[in-house]
C-alpha cells in the first residue's frame, strides 16, 4: 500500500474533531520549526541589509555635503568652471613667456658677434698681425690674457700689442682693429720716440654669456 493511500485511510477513520486537531498540531509545528530554525537566518539577513542601507544613506550625506559645499549661488559647477579659467589664463601666461623667450633667442642670435667665443677670439688674435702687416706696421709681440668676469657681461680677452712704425700707419692700424666685429675696446695707448715710433696697445675684447 502505498504512503499517500495510508495516510487517507489513517484520517478516514478519525473523526472531525481529531482531524482538526490533527491539522492544527501539523501547521503550529511547521510555524515552530520554521521559527527555530529560518527566524535566525532572516534575522541575520535584516541586520545585515540595515547595515548596508545605512552605509549607502551615510554615503548619500556625504556627497549631498559636498555638492552643497561646492555649489554657489545654485551653481554646482562653480568652481569647476572658475578653475578652468585659471587654467586658461595660466596657459596664456605660459604661452607668453614662451614667446618672449622666443623672440630673445632670436635676438640674442641675431647678435652672435657678441656671444662669447674662443674660436672667433682666436682668429681676432691671428689677424692682429695681418692688420699690422697690411698698414706697414711691425709687431714686436703680442701678448694675451683670458678673464672669466664674474658680471652679467661675461668673458673678456685682454691683449698688449708692442709694435712700431710711422704715425699715418700705427692710426691707420689702431683704426682697423677698432673695426672688427668684435666687441673691441682700445682701452691704453702709449707712444715713445720719433719715427719708427715704438707703441703700445692695450686691447679689451668682451663676450656674453649664454
Amino acid at each position: 500500500m502505498s504512503l499517500s493511500r495510508s495516510i487517507d485511510k489513517f484520517f478516514e477513520q478519525r473523526k472531525p474533531s481529531e482531524k482538526r486537531l490533527i491539522y492544527l498540531t501539523i501547521v503550529f509545528g511547521t510555524l515552530a520549526l520554521s521559527y527555530q530554525y529560518l527566524f535566525p537566518y532572516s534575522e541575520k539577513f535584516l541586520k545585515q541589509a540595515k547595515r548596508e542601507k545605512e552605509k549607502i544613506e551615510e554615503k548619500i550625506n556625504i556627497d549631498k555635503s559636498y555638492i552643497q559645499s561646492m555649489t554657489v549661488n545654485g551653481d554646482q559647477f562653480f568652481y569647476i568652471k572658475q578653475y578652468n579659467r585659471q587654467l586658461n589664463e595660466l596657459k596664456k601666461s605660459f604661452m607668453a613667456i614662451n614667446d618672449k623667450k622666443e623672440y630673445l633667442d632670436q635676438k640674442i642670435k641675431e647678435l652672435s658677434y657678441l656671444l662669447y667665443n674662443k674660436k672667433r677670439w682666436a682668429q681676432f688674435l691671428n689677424s692682429l698681425t695681418q692688420k699690422a702687416e697690411k698698414n706697414g706696421v711691425e709687431i714686436d709681440y703680442i701678448l694675451n690674457n683670458f678673464m672669466d668676469v664674474p658680471k652679467s657681461f661675461g668673458h673678456v680677452l685682454e691683449v698688449e700689442i708692442g709694435c712700431k712704425g710711422d704715425f699715418k700707419n700705427l692710426i691707420a692700424y689702431l683704426n682697423s682693429i677698432e673695426q672688427s666685429d668684435l666687441v673691441v675696446d682700445i682701452y691704453e695707448m702709449k707712444m715713445l720716440g720719433k719715427e719708427p715710433i715704438e707703441t703700445t696697445i692695450k686691447v679689451s675684447v668682451w663676450g656674453l654669456n649664454y
